[in-house]
């Protein structure tokens, strides 16, 4: 059972390597043009930085490594408007949002350490053009492929660290309360 198992688990993850790198190839280029309309609301809320945008963001890399970050104006990494128009994270006085990866144990080995995470930021264009700036390993990821649908954002980049893997990235935005 362990085995047959063992066996699955590893064609599924050769599978999806394939997949991930096929797909980069296939969705290539810039965001769609849904992504405007659907960032618009999020970008009206931050109109001189009064309101913060929070999101979620999770990644698949091809090697099987998942990520997972999460933010509100109540914690580190919202997203403020900067002075180019985009909304960015690297611009209030808590930046950088904690994320966890499925390869970093914790007790019990569970994966998604708390105490091993990375500290990336986000910066989002009006027309969906979506950069993640790691602070950990000072590198900066921009998605390709951009699709905006059923409320999530969906791209593709190489995994952000020390693999050089393709990786789908899902983003969630929120408005938020004032940040006052």
């Amino acid at each position: 059972m362990t085995e047959t198992l063992s066996n699955t688990l590893s064609t599924l993850r050769s599978g999806l390597t394939g997949a991930c790198l096929l797909m980069v190839c296939l969705f290539a280029g810039s965001a769609s043009a849904n992504c405007q309309t659907f960032l618009a609301p999020y970008f009206a809320w931050v109109p001189g930085g009064t309101h913060a945008v929070g999101y979620t963001y999770a990644s698949m890399q091809g090697n099987g490594i998942a990520s997972y970050a999460s933010t509100n104006w109540t914690t580190a990494g919202a997203l403020l408007k900067n002075s180019s128009g985009y909304l960015d994270s690297r611009i209030n006085q808590w930046h950088g949002v904690n994320v966890l990866y499925s390869d970093r144990q914790g007790t019990n080995s569970q994966p998604f350490s708390t105490s091993t995470p990375d500290n990336n930021d986000l910066v989002v264009s009006p027309t969906g053009d979506v950069w993640i700036v790691s602070n950990t390993w000072n590198a900066t990821v921009q998605l390709t492929g951009v699709v905006c649908e059923n409320n999530m954002l969906r791209g593709w980049g190489t995994a952000v660290g020390s693999y050089s893997y393709p990786a789908l990235y899902l983003i969630q935005f929120e408005r938020v309360s004032d940040i006052g």
